[in-house]
């Protein structure tokens, strides 16, 4: 008897962001192929028959993206949703799960193809597929994570001012915040810690170092409730 088992393809997507210059901005790459050849859009790859979904976004952040394997592999991801609108790609029945990563700016990329776009400015263009739709979500998921865990190291170096730290947060939630009461807030909550002062920030004329601060939990740990 003949199978009528239909095979749709199953593939990943990824939303990688990144803060720069104070801006939450998106890695956006030019496709190489049909559909929607040279339109820029998010970076994915049709899952392997023997990998797995993870490894599948790996391999596109290393052949699409070209970030060396070592950064990869340290690169916060996070699986964000399943996304199956049945006419989502023009190709056939595809049914893709996207993923969130954080990278810090500066870690070395090697695509030339590759681009980074405001998340503001991206999300006022039609892009292919529905990658204005998982955009969306990766932003409203960064949000929510970012008001209850420490999320945000993920863009950050180990030691960091709280000034940086503060940037990454008004960036993602689009408003102020009182630097005083911020970092105190974290610090009653132990989320961060101060270690060290910059000393080779202080100018000719003296004053006070910066100090620098480090987070208490790996990433990514949560706290009892929204502290922001």
């Amino acid at each position: 008897m003949k199978s009528t088992l239909e095979r749709p393809i199953l593939a990943v997507d990824l939303v990688v962001f990144r803060m720069s210059n104070r801006t939450l901005e998106v890695l956006i790459h030019k496709r190489q192929s049909e559909p929607f050849q040279d339109a820029p859009a998010l970076p994915g790859a049709a899952v392997r028959i023997e990998e797995s979904l993870k490894d599948a976004a790996y391999r596109t952040l290393e052949e699409k993206v070209g970030i060396n394997p070592a950064i990869s592999e340290n690169l916060f991801l996070d699986q964000l949703a399943t996304f199956d609108a049945l006419y989502r790609d023009p190709r056939g029945r595809t049914v893709s799960v996207a993923y969130m990563g954080l990278i810090r700016d500066g870690d070395n990329m090697t695509s030339n193809s590759i681009i980074w776009v405001s998340v503001t400015d991206l999300l006022r263009r039609s892009l292919p597929f529905d990658h204005n739709q998982i955009i969306k979500a990766a932003v409203d998921r960064l949000k929510g994570k970012l008001k209850y865990t420490n999320i945000a190291g993920g863009f950050l170096p180990d030691l960091f001012r709280i000034e940086a730290l503060q940037e990454i947060y008004e960036a993602v939630l689009n408003r102020p915040l009182n630097r005083t009461n911020f970092r105190n807030k974290l610090l009653k909550i132990n989320m961060i810690e101060q270690v060290s002062t910059l000393n080779e920030a202080v100018g000719q004329k003296g004053g006070r170092p910066p100090h620098l601060y480090r987070f208490t939990r790996d990433l990514i740990e949560a706290v009892d409730r929204d502290f922001l």
